[in-house]
């Protein structure tokens, strides 16, 4: 049976190779990018985002789990990986050993079982994460010491990196030397021993607002994918939206003044107008909370969402005028004509950040399609 085309994420890869290069461009020298590719590509697709973001410069990628990484690997992708987030098993461990992953040490418990790979023969990439001011994955600077005795003459394992992730870099930019001094003395500590380790911080925001940060490596998320660290206008930051999410009209109704739309009759016409019907809803993605106030291109014009937005569809107050007809495509986000509804612009709506938009559109009722890939 042929799927209904209830709505399409379309993700162009040459904006994301656009904005990695951007972001490598302001790197100081010597500083490398990986690009977060957690949350399934923070809803752009984990596997093409990775290849295009190499591609265009990137050293590698970063994950939040372990099954993230070997979801990678086994689909082909061959560059660097580095699992971000905790490990929940020793077979863990030794998997990412074997799979050729980096994994950040994030927590006191793991640091106490990673000297169980002794005698395994494999050779585990460690990260070791500090918490410099987060307070949230990581452990103090006190405990680098206690750390590096733990790991001391164990061959399998190598101290690759030291790294540690700011807490308000797009909200307080101020905070990232203050972090900065509480991280640095950890490195330092750690190159006593392991020269080669290289240190890393520096999120989208602290990527662009203070090369001090830059160190040897930076970890950029949503810039990679177009989305601006500030909740602004990512156009005019210099980065180019890689999604777009589309729908299309399902039917269109006339509806009386006064008469109610929907459930609980939210809204009702003070005069007769057209409520074109989108077949997607909360169950796809469409935040609920944007009934009644949020907005959709049809055929280069804004029109309001009129009533509650159910789990399978909402209504759209389109006039009286005939503008709008069965099967015209409905952007949620992205351009139509000269008008553009930015992840930001939704997330603002909503009280939120642009990429819970994107990470919440539910792909199992969705097409997603990929444009201007380089293969």
């Amino acid at each position: 049976m042929k799927t209904s085309p209830r709505s399409s994420v379309l993700i162009d890869l040459a904006a994301i190779r656009h904005n990695v290069g951007h972001l490598v461009g302001m790197l100081s020298p010597g500083s490398r990018m990986l690009v977060a590719v957690k949350a399934d590509g923070y809803g752009h697709g984990t596997l093409p985002v990775a290849r295009a973001a190499v591609a265009a410069g990137a050293t590698g990628v970063a994950v939040a789990t372990a099954e993230e990484a070997v979801a990678l690997r086994d689909a082909g992708f061959s560059g660097a990986i580095l699992v971000m987030g905790p490990l929940y098993s020793f077979d863990q461990y030794e998997e990412i050993a074997r799979q050729d992953v980096d994994f950040a040490v994030v927590s006191d418990h793991m640091a106490r079982v990673l000297p169980q790979l002794r005698g395994s023969g494999l050779k585990a990439r460690v990260h070791l994460k500090i918490d410099s001011g987060m307070n949230r994955q990581g452990i103090f600077p006190s405990d680098v010491g206690w750390f590096l005795d733990s790991i001391r003459d164990i061959p399998e394992i190598e101290l690759a990196g030291v790294m540690t992730h700011f807490a308000c870099a797009s909200d307080d930019p101020a905070t990232i030397r203050f972090q900065l001094d509480r991280f640095l003395p950890a490195v330092e500590e750690v190159r006593q021993e392991w020269p080669r380790a290289i240190a890393h911080a520096a999120n989208s925001a602290a990527t662009v607002h203070d090369s001090l940060a830059h160190l040897d490596m930076v970890r950029c998320g949503c810039a990679v994918y177009g989305l601006s660290p500030w909740q602004a206008d990512p156009i005019a930051e210099g980065l180019r939206p890689a999604l777009t999410w589309r729908s299309q009209v399902a039917l269109v109704k006339r509806v009386a003044a006064g008469e109610g739309v929907g459930y609980g009759h939210t809204f009702r016409p003070s005069s007769p107008t057209d409520v074109a019907l989108v077949p997607i809803g909360y169950g796809d993605g469409v935040f609920r909370a944007l009934s009644n106030c949020g907005e959709v291109l049809i055929k280069g014009r804004r029109y309001a969402v009129a009533g509650r937005i159910s789990m399978d569809s909402f209504g759209v107050d389109v006039g009286t005028d005939g503008h709008v007809q069965v099967d015209d495509p409905v952007t949620l986000i992205g351009a139509d004509g000269n008008d553009r509804i930015t992840a930001e612009e939704v997330a603002q709506r909503l009280g939120t950040i642009n990429y819970e938009i994107t990470c919440d559109i539910a792909l199992d009722r969705t097409e997603r399609h990929f444009l201007n890939g380089d293969d």
